[in-house]
């Protein structure tokens, strides 16, 4: 029986659903798989009320789990670094230790378990929590008091047990002596060594571990650290190089991810660098010309606060090479890259100040037909104080370019929206957010219309229209006069001079899969019921299934399970058979999660005998699938979390 109350033991009041939100269902389903194989070596509760753990996967990793107000999460020495099967295994042995009766003991200041989970997720360069912040606290205090040989001797049992650290040390102690060349191959040496494992890494594989680049960045720190800019930077250009071999079998982009964290070294070194700033924005656009995949992120460069002599110099550097590609004596820049070096020259003047010859540069860019122009435009014009001059343009611009570029009527758009909220015009932004939302129709814009609604207090007027629409497929009438705007919503808002109504999505009355998103959203489960039996008849008249079912399905359960479990039950057997029948091993972990929440379901409400023998239903359909069965064997064993 449990040895504490829900109320001193959050974790207790755990549903499956919550692992699933915070962890996913393949990390939740492995998670449970490395609980039921013993693979959580040690395991204690922190100070703060949360649990630090050793679980054994490809070799020892370390994880921190923390539950604040009803939310769980988690950091990890894995390659995935949070909120990973390693925090799941942690929190179910956990709860099983607890029902078994056994005593949790609170880890202790100095504890190696400890160390491990929080000074390697330090390393991989994770914002501290509030806990961790704690942490440091009393870590440094207690370091303190420690005697010189006691420090060394703890850090070479940690760098003993830790590669990472290791490393780090090392190349403290070869750049002491100036050993900067053999530092620097040895960095080029081990990037051979994770270009050559990306090379051969299966990106369809859920468990194999991505090649993990935090070393690298680790090691980029260290030379930074002791001043060597000029060389982090030729090696975050060699890092980006060799991402562009391996790229296009990086679909997800997971590696993409851990080589920008590197290439965030290089940003932090030509802000530190001393080298005169407008060679320093020179370096940066050779670093973005190079990036054909977004993952070098130059934007808190090039929000510094330079001097304007800086800009102004890096403008006429810019000019020369954009005079030379016309003239067509250089064409080492062409296509995108000529258009970028327009777009940073205007941007560069207008950082300079001189918005008289960036407004020009602008506007002889959109003459030509450059996308770009028209934006940036904009953004002088604000710059230079003429407001006016810059609306006028927004409102020419936005209708000329809703069909030829729309994206680019979007962003003018935004804009637009952002300088009427920031003057509190909350009606007129009512009116702009409306019209967004009519023409495209999503959850994001439903909630952002409401926010400002809310402020302009026509949320229930608004409300009332907006769901008229998605119910029925009709809008307020508006008959205007000739010559005489629309409005969106005529008698509620005010016209905007923007409203084309004919370019408002139409849309499948009801729209189902959004009333219930908004629904959910606002967690209104007779609303979500009402909307799902809709969708049901639907989806069987039409036969339809998508990618987005499982998702979709598993937010409408979540919202009714505790008014409406008839139906969380249904979905959670329908999400279940049909992982089931991909024939798959993974796919029958997931579906596991599934049927544990059926059957605590149907328990609670007196149905164990339906259970037994719904389950003996599905033992008996699959019953030549024998990694099924064997899934479905230990779903049999008692759990300890409830729903």
């Amino acid at each position: 029986m449990p040895s504490e109350s829900e109320t001193s033991n959050p974790f207790q009041a755990l549903k499956w659903s919550d692992f699933q939100t915070w962890a996913g269902d393949k990390a939740t389903a492995k998670g449970m798989k490395y609980q039921d194989e013993g693979r959580v070596e040690d395991i204690k509760r922190t100070p703060e009320g949360g649990l630090v753990a050793r679980v054994q996967g490809t070799k020892a990793y370390f994880t921190e789990v923390s539950l604040e107000n009803g939310k769980l999460s988690s950091t990890c020495t894995c390659p995935v670094e949070h909120d990973c099967k390693h925090g799941v295994a942690a929190v179910l042995e956990y709860l099983e230790l607890v029902e078994m009766g056994e005593e949790i003991s609170v880890v202790a200041e100095g504890d190696t378990l400890l160390i491990m989970a929080r000074q390697e997720t330090a390393l991989k360069g994770w914002e501290p929590r509030n806990s961790y912040q704690f942490f440091r606290k009393e870590l440094r205090e207690y370091l303190d008091q420690m005697e010189k040989e006691e420090l060394i001797d703890l850090l070479m049992n940690l760098s003993d047990r830790d590669s990472l650290l290791s490393k780090h040390l090392w190349d403290m102690l070869n750049l002491a002596s100036g050993d900067t060349v053999g530092t620097v191959a040895d960095i080029h040496s081990e990037l051979e060594k994770l270009w050559e494992e990306a090379r051969n890494y299966d990106y369809r594989d859920y468990d194999s571990p991505h090649p993990d680049f935090s070393d690298i960045r680790n090691r980029l720190e260290s030379l930074l650290e002791t001043g060597y800019e000029e060389e982090v930077t030729d090696i975050g250009m060699k890092i980006l190089e060799g991402y562009e071999e391996i790229a296009p079998y990086d679909e997800e982009g997971d590696i993409g991810m851990k080589v920008g964290e590197c290439l965030e070294v290089v940003i932090k070194a030509l802000l530190q660098s001393e080298s005169p700033a407008h060679e320093r924005m020179l370096r940066i656009l050779d670093f973005e010309l190079k990036d054909e995949y977004g993952i070098f992120d130059g934007k808190n460069f090039w929000n510094s606060d330079f001097p304007a002599s800086e800009w102004n110099c890096f403008s006429e550097v810019l000019k020369e090479k954009l005079d030379a590609i016309d003239s067509g004596e250089n064409l080492s820049y062409s296509g995108w890259g000529r258009d970028q070096l327009a777009e940073r020259r205007a941007f560069a003047l207008e950082k300079a100040g001189n918005y008289e010859e960036a407004i020009s540069l602008c506007e002889e860019e959109a003459e030509s037909g450059e996308e770009w122009s028209s934006v940036q435009l904009v953004k002088v014009l604000l710059a230079a104080g003429q407001k006016e001059k810059a609306e006028d343009r927004l409102y020419r611009e936005i209708k000329e370019t809703r069909k030829s570029d729309p994206g680019t009527a979007i962003e003018l758009f935004r804009i637009l929206l952002d300088i009427k909220e920031k003057e509190e015009n909350w009606l007129y932004s009512t009116a702009l957010r409306a019209e967004e939302f009519f023409r495209y129709p999503s959850l994001q814009f439903y909630t952002d219309l409401r926010d400002v609604a809310k402020k302009a207090g026509v949320w229930k007027e608004v409300r009332e229209a907006v769901h008229a629409y998605l119910e029925s497929g009709n809008l307020l009438a508006d008959r205007p006069g000739p010559g005489e705007e629309p409005s969106s919503l005529p008698g509620i808002l005010p016209k905007t001079g923007l409203t084309d109504r004919d370019s408002f999505w139409k849309i499948d009355a009801p729209a189902l899969e959004l009333l219930i998103d908004i629904a959910v959203e606002e967690e209104n489960p007779d609303e979500v019921a009402r909307w799902y039996k809709v969708l049901k008849i639907r989806e069987k008249r039409e036969q339809n299934r998508h990618d987005r079912y499982f998702t979709r399905r598993a937010r409408i359960a979540r919202a009714v399970q505790d008014k409406y479990p008839e139906i969380a039950i249904e979905i959670w057997k329908n999400i279940a058979e049909e992982l089931i029948a991909r024939t798959k091993t993974d796919a029958y972990e997931s579906a596991s999660i599934y049927l544990r929440m059926v059957r605590n379901a149907m328990e609670a409400r007196g149905q164990k005998a339906e259970w037994e023998s719904y389950l003996r239903e599905i033992r008996e359909k699959n019953r030549l699938k024998r990694n099924l069965l064997a899934i479905l064997d230990m779903l049999e064993k008692d759990r300890v979390i409830d729903v």
